[in-house]
This record gives structure tokens, sequence and C-alpha cells, in this order.
């Protein structure tokens, strides 16, 4: 027994004399604490090597980062300017130094090939700090790694004792940062994200470029849409520079254009009126992207230019349906490669590609040059990758490009992030992959308050620098100690709660009318019944707001956050709210024909209605505040008419309801329209009708107040009243949000309306391999004591996949015409409110 209690005691000593070592992101290759902390005090100088700009600018990082810990500011003096070496000191420089080869020597500090780009030595003890490094980014790598020690004890701010040899594994490590479908950062925002990107140690910052240049020849494009000018952009790349930190631009040269082809001025570019690919036949498309390519790339100093080009599923679909059908889509899609990558290499830039459209025509492979750096996207939390394997043995260089899953639902879900940027970036490595780049996207508007991503970028930042060491558990104490300044875990559990999965929901889920069946989640959304996400948040939410009241007094670093991510609690109460309002007004609505008194039912739902209303509208004005905060004002508006539809909709009901209307829905009356061999709901491959005629002839009373029509196609349709065009839509559904109000139109037709026979045409076209032209219809006639006709398409159009000459026109007969066939549409349509100016929506 008494050897027993020796030896316990032997461990328990053992135990108690363990250094804990210091929490770095990323974690550093070899790392090893000390028992000799550095006090940082106001004669504490900072020692440069020799005469140089960066490492002045290093220099200056570090005193701010003892601004924000309300320490000294420290001198900086040249190694040559001191007549002895000081003994309180910070050392910044190269090995050719007398100091840097004494402190080396001293501290046993050995700077290996492997750490001549990037790495560096960084040694703390009692008399001083020593970062040495052969390159200043090495040095600013060694002063990013002091940044995370520093810490403050009362009245003392020292840094923890360690002594560190680190390099990284993977020499590309970055970000790609979608700026394309709603939020543009401004200036200030872009250079904060730099900031933080070059603090952990990530040396590529890539904005994505759809329509948000300004391009000086073509001042249309992206004039809405809070565009980049030439200085913006080239600030933002010498500001990158100052960071170290590399601004890669994306630029789309094939697929998603649909915000630039959208414009009628455009449309002559694209595969066929509304795609989203460029019409890569047409010589005019050649000279159009050298004359931006050149413009854009001359504001970036990078060797890199990507050139996109993902997602790219229309060609061949239109205007080079016949030249795929001669040759194949391999070598189509390789041909305009080849023309794009001439044009970068023409103004001395190396191309960089997404490889989505390659893995779906393997054969492209033969046929593009082998310099082109493949950028292999994927997103799902997925245990293993085979990509890689394939971009490997073809022997293209390739980068690795995961995601922040941050583009559909309001916070993002770091759940499925992490495992996708770990075990990609994982399999990457596995094959030689060149590096990382985390992307983030902002479908549909980016909604999303980007300022959630910091978290995803650390951890890519941890995953790319030394993947074997990223662990996620360590990962938390680190990031949320350095980002929010405390050791307390409020944040961390407020990370947590938000992002679970059973809190989340989809945008879609968040602004369906609250009249429709609530959605059921798609099979690869992985989400559970919206009933059980609501008592989740129900649940839950209030421990946050709890949470984020109690870090108010703990959090000294970044805390803004705080307000936002109540927001989100708030928010996501709302959506439990409407999911328990719109549930309990039906059941409402259904007891009146039950024999419930129905001012008791009007009441309450009134009541119900209001409530959400009156929530949303607060939520609304938080929402601008946060967004203006960091982002120009374009691309809020769309956004906030969300708030406001859904507002209407709710209003809706209760102007229904005190009408007598106690079972309305709410959906679109009129059908989709189709010739009745279309099969345009079918998955497999099915005869399908692509060109359609529809007409219908009408009479109408004399005197009406207003006439309108609202037109939606499957997908290009064309309608025309007594033979006089009246509008067209041709916008698809694609991730733009700019593009989905373009989907719905409404067009005022009284002028054309006479009091007799009246007939309606519309010229359909659906480009893709299968689908059918189709169309729906829905007219209001409104007269002069206030009633309401509607004319609506069902089978009594008429429809031809040939029409005649004169089809359009009132004296056409249309005898020999088939009955359209009503068939179902792959999505719900509200109905629109032509009363108060809402077109209808399209609901996913």
């Amino acid at each position: 027994m008494k050897f027993l209690c020796l030896l316990l005691a032997i461990f328990t000593s053992a135990r108690s004399m363990e250094i804990p070592v210091p929490h770095i992101i990323p974690v550093p290759q070899k790392i090893e604490p000390t028992r000799t902390p550095f006090k940082i005090t106001s004669g504490t100088k900072i020692v440069l090597g020799e005469s140089s700009a960066r490492l002045e600018f290093i220099a200056r990082c570090i005193n701010e980062e003892l601004a924000e810990l309300k320490g000294p500011a420290l001198k900086t003096s040249e190694e040559r300017s001191l007549r002895k070496l000081p003994s309180d000191f910070i050392f910044l420089g190269a090995p050719s130094s007398a100091m840097a080869k004494t402190l080396l020597r001293e501290r046993n500090g050995v700077l290996t090939k492997e750490m001549e780009s990037e790495g560096y030595f960084l040694d703390v003890r009692a008399d001083g700090i020593a970062i040495v490094a052969e390159s200043e980014k090495g040095v600013f790598y060694g002063a990013m790694s002091l940044l995370q020690i520093l810490k403050r004890d009362k009245r003392t701010i020292y840094a923890e004792g360690v002594s560190i040899h680190d390099a990284p594994s993977l020499a590309v490590r970055g970000i790609t940062d979608d700026i394309s479908r709603g939020q543009v950062s401004t200036l200030e925002n872009f250079k904060k994200i730099i900031r933080f990107c070059s603090r952990y140690k990530l040396n590529v910052y890539s904005p994505y470029i759809e329509d948000v240049f300004r391009f000086s020849g073509h001042p249309e494009i992206g004039r809405t849409r809070g565009a980049l000018s030439h200085d913006e952009c080239k600030e933002l790349d010498a500001y990158g520079k100052q960071y170290f930190v590399e601004v890669i631009p994306i630029f789309e040269t094939l697929g998603h254009w649909e915000n630039i082809l959208i414009d009628p001025a455009y449309m002559k570019f694209a595969e066929f009126p509304g795609a989203h690919t460029v019409n890569i036949s047409d010589e005019r498309v050649y000279a159009l992207l050298d004359e931006m390519i050149g413009e854009l790339a001359s504001c970036f100093s990078s060797e890199y230019f990507n050139m996109a080009a993902d997602e790219s599923w229309d060609v061949g679909l239109g205007a080079n349906k016949d030249r795929v059908a001669k040759s194949d889509l391999a070598t189509v899609h390789a041909e305009h490669y080849k023309r794009v990558v001439a044009i970068l290499k023409k103004y001395n830039k190396k191309p960089l590609m997404y490889g989505d459209v390659i893995l779906n025509n393997p054969a492209i492979l033969d046929k593009i040059p082998k310099d082109i750096v493949i950028v292999d996207w994927h997103y799902g939390a997925e245990l293993s990758f085979p990509s890689p394997k394939v971009f490997r043995k073809a022997g293209f260089p390739f980068i690795v490009s995961p995601a922040i899953w941050n583009f559909t639902t309001p916070f993002p879900a770091y759940v499925n992030t992490f495992v996708n940027i770990q075990n990609l970036n994982r399999d990457g490595m596995e094959n030689g992959s060149l590096g990382l780049f985390t992307s983030t996207w902002g479908d549909y508007g980016s909604e999303e308050l980007r300022e959630f991503n910091y978290y995803g970028y650390a951890w890519t930042a941890e995953c790319a620098w030394n993947p074997p060491q990223a662990r996620c558990d360590e990962f938390n104490k680190a990031f949320f100690a350095d980002y929010f300044g405390t050791q307390t875990r409020e944040m961390q559990t407020v990370f947590t709660l938000l992002s679970t999965p059973a809190n989340l929901y989809q945008f879609h889920e968040l602004w369906r009318s609250p009249m429709l069946p609530l959605r059921q989640p798609q099979a690869w959304e992985s989400m559970m019944p919206i009933v059980l996400r609501a008592q989740s948040i129900n649940a839950t939410m209030p421990e946050v707001l709890a949470l984020l009241d109690e870090a108010k007094v703990s959090v000294t670093r970044n805390a803004d956050q705080i307000p936002r991510l109540a927001f989100i609690a708030r928010l996501n109460l709302w959506m439990a709210q409407k999911v328990a309002s719109q549930e309990k007004i039906k059941c409402l609505q259904k007891s009146v024909a039950e024999g419930a008194d129905r001012q008791s039912v009007v009441s309450e739902i009134t009541a119900l209605a209001a409530d959400a209303i009156n929530t949303l509208a607060g939520l609304k004005k938080e929402f601008r505040t946060f967004w203006l905060q960091t982002n120009k004002p374009e691309g809020l508006e769309l956004l906030e008419q969300r708030y406001d539809r859904q507002s209407g909709y709710w209003q809706e009901i209760i102007d229904r309801v005190k009408r007598g209307e106690f079972a309305d829905d709410g959906v679109l009356e009129s059908a989709f329209i189709y010739h009745p061999s279309a099969n345009p709901s079918a998955r497999e491959k099915m005869p399908q009708v692509q060109s359609s005629a529809f007409r219908k002839t009408f009479t109408i009373v004399a005197g009406l107040r207003s006439a309108k029509v609202q037109l939606i196609g499957d997908t290009h349709a064309k309608a025309a009243v007594n033979g006089t065009a009246v509008g067209e839509v041709y916008a698809r559904r694609s991730l733009s949000l700019t593009e989905e109000h373009q989907r719905v139109k409404v067009f005022d037709i009284l002028p054309l309306l006479s009091d007799s026979v009246n007939v309606i045409s519309v010229d359909v076209q659906n480009y893709a391999p299968n689908g059918s032209a189709g169309v729906n219809v829905y007219c209001e006639f409104e007269l002069k004591d206030g009633s309401v006709r509607k004319l609506m398409t069902d089978s009594s159009w008429k429809v031809s996949r040939q029409p005649e000459n004169g089809w359009m026109q009132r004296t056409f007969n249309d005898a020999a015409w088939m009955n359209a066939a009503p068939k179902p549409y792959a999505w719900t349509i509200v109905r629109p409110n032509f009363s108060t100016g809402r077109a209808s929506w399209i609901e996913r």
C-alpha cells in the first residue's frame, strides 16, 4: 500500500509539473511550452534586424494588439542603432543579422528548408522574445502567433513562454467570397476580412465576381448592384499585400452570367433567352471577355486569375445545340476553356477554374492545358471524396474547395462545415493538392450576415496549416478565447446552439406564405420536420439570449457580434412563432365550418397575425442596421421586400377573415398548361414538346376600371393581346435573387382591349432537354362597380406546336387546335394581390 501511495504521489507531482501548451490558431508544427513568460513593460523595445518597411509594419501590428489589451506603445529601433543588446526586447528579423544569429544559437533555433518561404522561429523567454525567419512573411506569421499568446492579467501584460518552429503544410490557404448575389462589402469590411485572414495565416482572399465590377465600357453592368470600381479593387489589392494576403479575382467566363444576360441589351450574348451561359460560338463573346478580363486583371497584382466556368449546364441547349451534336459536349467546353486561357495569358495571368463540369465530362481533361489549376469544390459532409484522385491521375495541379454552409440558413450550418472542410482537405492533401480554398456563397440575395463566417475561416486556417493536428475541441478553446477575448464558455455555447441542426431552417421556410402547408424538407437538406425544429428553437433560444446577455461582461473583442447573434436568436423565435400561429389560424378557420363563433375567430386570428407583423417589423429594422454596418446599401432593398411580402401575407389573412373568407390557402388558381403530349414533370427521359403556341379568346363588358395580366413561363414566354406584344418572361430559377424577381411579370392590358372579342396569345419555348413549353396566365378585370372577373389558364385554352400565320389575331380560327393540358408544376405559386401591387411568388 505504501508503494502504491508513493507511485500516486509521484504521478500527481509529475502532473502538477506539466506545462500547458498555449493555444494558437493554426496549431504550430512544433510547439514547446516553457516556464518563462515575458512581461511587457513601457521599457520593452521592438528591435528590427534591418531597415525594412515590412518589419516596421509588423511592429505596428504588435503595438495595435497591445493597444487592444490597453498596454504600452513600444518604441521601435533598428539593431544597428543599438550600442548594446537590450535585455527587454521583441526581436523581428532575418537570420543574417548578428542579434538573430546569437538568439538562434542561444535558444536552439533552427530554420530548415521547409521554413524558408513562410516558416518562422518564435521563442519567448523572460529576457525577451525572438521572431526569426528567412522571409518577412515568416516574420509576420511569427508575430501573428505572438499576438495570440499575449495576455493581460490585471495590470500585467505578458506573452506565454513558448518555443515554436513552424511552417505550413500547404502553400495555398484561403477563402473565396461571393459578393455577386447580394452583399458587397464596404471597403472597410473587405479590409477587416483580410486582417482576420492574416491573423490566422491564410494567404489568399478571392472575391467572386459576376456583374459587380464597373467595366468602363459597360456602365449598365452592376450599376444598381454595388459594383466595385477600379480604385476600390486596387486599394483592396494593395491592402492585401500589406498583410501578406494575395487577392485573386474570380470572374465568371461561361456560366452564371444570368445577372448580365437578363438585361435585354445583353441577351444577344446568351446561349438562349434566359440562359445562364454565354453563347461560345459567338465571336462577340470573346471580344467581350477579352475586354472584361483585361480590365479586371489590371486591378490585381496576383499572377493568378480564376476564370470560374462552373455550373455551365446550359451549353448546347440553344445556339450551340448543333455544334455539340456534331462534336461532343466535352470538346465544345474544352475549346472554350482554351480560348479563355489564351486571353488570360495575353494579360500575363495563370488560370484557375472550377472542376465540376470537368468531373461530369472527364474527357475534357485530355483536351485542355495541363497548367490550369483546377478548383475542386464539394460542400457536403462526406467521409471521403474521390475527385482529388481524378485530378492527380490526370496530371493537373488542383486546390480543394469546401464551403462554409452559410448560404441557405440564417446561421451557418457549422456541423456540416467542419466535417466538409477537414475531410475534403485531407483527401486533397493525400493526393498532392496545392492547398485549400473555403468558399462562402450568397444564394438568393445573400441574406445571411457574413460576419458569422469568421469561425469557419479560422477552421480553414487550422486545417490548412497543420492538417494532422486539427482538433475541433482544441481549436474551439483557442478560437473563442482569441476572437472574443474571454475564457468563459458563453460564446462557444451560443455558436453551438445556433448551429445545431435542430435549430436550423431554410430561408425558403422562413419566407414561405403562412397560408401554404408547411414545407417538407427535401432529401438533400437532412432536416427534421419543421414542427420539431420549432420546438427546439423555443426551448433553446431564450437560453441563447441569456448567455449573450451574460457575455456582455466578459467579451472584450468583437463585442459587435453579440447584438447580431441576438438578432438571429430573435429571428429564430419569430420562425417558431410563425409555425405555431399559421397552424393555429388554419385550425381556427376550420372551426368556423364546425359552428364556432365567427367574431371570436376573427378576433383571435387578427391578434395572431398582427403580432407576427409587429415582431417582423422590428426584425426588419435590425436587419437593415446590421447590413449597413458592413455592406454597401445596394442589394438590401430586395431582401427588405421579403420582410414586406411576408407582412403582406399576414395582413391579407386579416383582411380575408374580416370579409368572412375562412377557406383560402392563397395558392394561385391558374394552372400551368402544356401541349397534351408534353411530360414536364417526368424525371426519366420522356417525349417533350419544347415549342408551343397558346391562345384564348374572351369577351368583356364595356367600361373596365382596370385590366392586368400576370405571366409566368416555362420558360420563355412572349405574350400578346389582340396581336400587340405585351411583354415576355425568360428568367429561370437560379441562385440570383435579381433574376428571381424577373420570373413573374404583371402587365397592364387595358389600353389593348376592345369591347368585343379579344384574344390573349402566348408563344412559349423551353430549351431544357427534359422540359416542355408551358405557361401560366392569370388576369383580373375590375369593373366599375368594384367587382372583379378573372381569366386563367386552364384546359379551355388552345395549343398548337406549329401555329399558322396570323394566329395571334382575333380573327384567327383555332377550331383545329388542341385543348391545352393542365399539368403539375414543380413549385407552389402564391396568388397575386393586384390591389396592393404584389405579384405572385414562386415558392421553393
